[in-house]
């Protein structure tokens, strides 16, 4: 569910990382001074899921439902899109200082706010140590297995560090290592209702708990054909989540294709990934442990120099995600249309 939400926030920008050529991290400036980028605009979200109630840009969930079995009903919402990094070079020693949200990560489905520094090495690679963490926490339902009643939200939080070494050996070869800690501000699950009908005990409630460690290893390499036009670029990543809860921890593999176009006028950029996630222990409502194929897709299209403006740009994405859960309460589905406008300094 957790990682559903990343994907979701992800999607809103999914456009605007094709500034950059291919999926490499980005160079570093040879000249000193302040760099960025500013991404504004709005979108058109409709969504299903019984785990996630939005953030403070957007609500996707329902407070309100009738069943813990069936498959969460659709709710649609108008959202912002609002995302930038600004960052300061210092050019003799080939040094970066940065703060924001990442283009390369968009483009892998993941969402974060990041504070740190990147450093060119002598052989051309780059690497890049950051503190990373929820700019914008996560709402979701303290217990989501209240039905017929008015749930209430709360924040989850998650922040760690990140590695990342690209250019490895000259090649284009990408490495990157994310842990975080993931908090949740009232942790409830199955306390409430589920402990009051009896249906559950306290101690088998703690199996649900949503808080504890992520630690997750990405690899990726981007081919490029006819000097850059075309590339094809496949990544693997693999998630452990460690949870407190044994139900809610999980073994995610996820597989990702990328593709971009550069044109003179426009860029397009598609994408398609499946991730499987395998949970540890038997869930103590449905009684079975819980298994999520999850398929996404998105198309962006990239409208360069706007209004006759060098590094001003519109970008429209259509978006969507389906996680099958073999549990139908954790089914979520994810529709997205945004436009909005892009500007590199």
């Amino acid at each position: 569910m957790n990682r559903i939400l990343f994907i979701i926030l992800s999607l809103t920008v999914s456009g605007f990382f094709f500034a950059t050529p291919g999926l490499s991290m980005q160079p570093i400036p040879k000249e000193s001074g302040i760099s960025g980028f500013i991404n504004l605009g709005a979108g058109g979200i409709s969504a299903e899921t019984n785990m996630i109630a939005g953030n403070s840009l957007g609500d996707i969930g329902k407070q309100r439902i009738d069943s813990l079995t069936d498959s969460p009903d659709s709710k649609g919402d108008v959202i912002l899109v609002l995302n930038g990094e600004l960052a300061y070079t210092f050019a003799s020693t080939r040094t970066q200082l940065f703060f924001g949200n990442s283009l390369e990560d968009f483009i892998r489905f993941e969402t974060a706010t990041l504070a740190g520094v990147r450093q060119e090495l002598p052989d051309n690679s780059l690497l890049e140590v950051s503190y990373v963490f929820s700019g914008i926490p996560t709402e979701v339902w303290a217990d989501p297995y209240v039905v017929d009643r008015t749930r209430s939200k709360t924040d989850r939080k998650a922040s760690g560090v990140r590695l990342q070494y690209d250019k490895i050996l000259g090649s284009d070869f990408q490495i990157q290592f994310t842990w975080r800690s993931i908090e949740l501000d009232d942790e409830l699950s199955g306390l409430t209702q589920l402990v009051e009908r009896g249906d559950l005990t306290a101690a088998q409630t703690k199996l649900l708990d949503r808080e504890g460690d992520s630690y997750q290893f990405e690899v990726l390499y981007p081919f490029k054909f006819e000097k850059g036009k075309h590339v094809i670029a496949p990544a693997f990543n693999y998630t452990r989540l460690d949870l407190d809860g044994g139900a809610m921890a999980n073994d995610r593999y996820q597989g990702q294709l990328t593709y971009f176009y550069t044109g003179d006028i426009f860029d397009v950029a598609a994408n398609l990934l499946y991730a499987y996630a395998d949970y540890d222990e038997t869930n103590p409502i449905y009684l079975k442990k819980r298994q999520d194929n999850t398929y996404g897709g998105t198309l962006s299209a990239f409208y360069k120099n706007l209004f006759g403006v060098e590094r001003l740009s519109l970008v429209g994405t259509i978006a969507g995600i389906k996680s099958d859960a073999n549990i139908d309460f954790y089914d979520t589905t994810i529709g997205l249309l945004s436009l909005s406008v892009f500007y590199r300094f």
